[in-house]
């Protein structure tokens, strides 16, 4: 994909009827990332779970009626936020449809749906050497900076001073 069409590009939250493509597309993820767990049956059991879960929610992307990528958003009660807290879990784009922004309208879309659920802020981890979306990240205002104990870990805050937070 060279040119992205933005009116073919589209956003859902997934429901269990899109667990096949959810979990097509988390073994791209953990095939692109090298590594051989979790399973495929694993992860067709977990995301089946967390498909019918009540403080989970996948949103799917797609461009000309084709997944290409997902976030995972958790979302949970915060004594410390006095509310509710997103935390985006995955975000993984297609590697053949990288660099078209479809990852940051991804991250658009789970945070307005975050706001639309009420959350008071969303909080994520990524690798620190994961500079495509740490600059996804950094654009919608998340600040980085060094998680105690994670060597290779960056975590986003704002403007709360805790971690991986961004206030809504």
């Amino acid at each position: 994909m060279t040119n992205i069409d933005s009116s073919q590009l589209n956003f859902c939250v997934a429901s269990p009827q899109d667990e096949q493509t959810i979990v097509a597309m988390a073994i791209l993820f953990r095939n692109h990332l090298e590594r051989d767990a979790p399973s495929d049956v694993q992860f067709g059991n977990s995301i089946r779970k967390l498909l019918t879960s009540q403080d989970a929610e996948f949103c799917i992307a797609t461009y000309d009626e084709k997944p290409v990528g997902y976030v995972l958003q958790r979302f949970r009660y915060s004594m410390w936020a006095s509310g509710l807290e997103a935390t985006i879990e995955d975000l993984f784009v297609d590697p053949k449809s990288r660099k078209l922004g479809i990852g940051k309208s991804l991250i658009g879309f789970a945070l307005s749906r975050a706001q639309k659920a009420g959350c008071v802020g969303v909080c994520l981890d990524t690798n620190e050497f994961n500079i495509a979306s740490t600059k996804i990240y950094t654009g919608f205002g998340f600040d980085p900076f060094p998680s105690a104990g994670r060597v290779a870990r960056f975590s986003f805050e704002k403007p709360c001073k805790r971690r991986s937070c961004k206030s809504l």
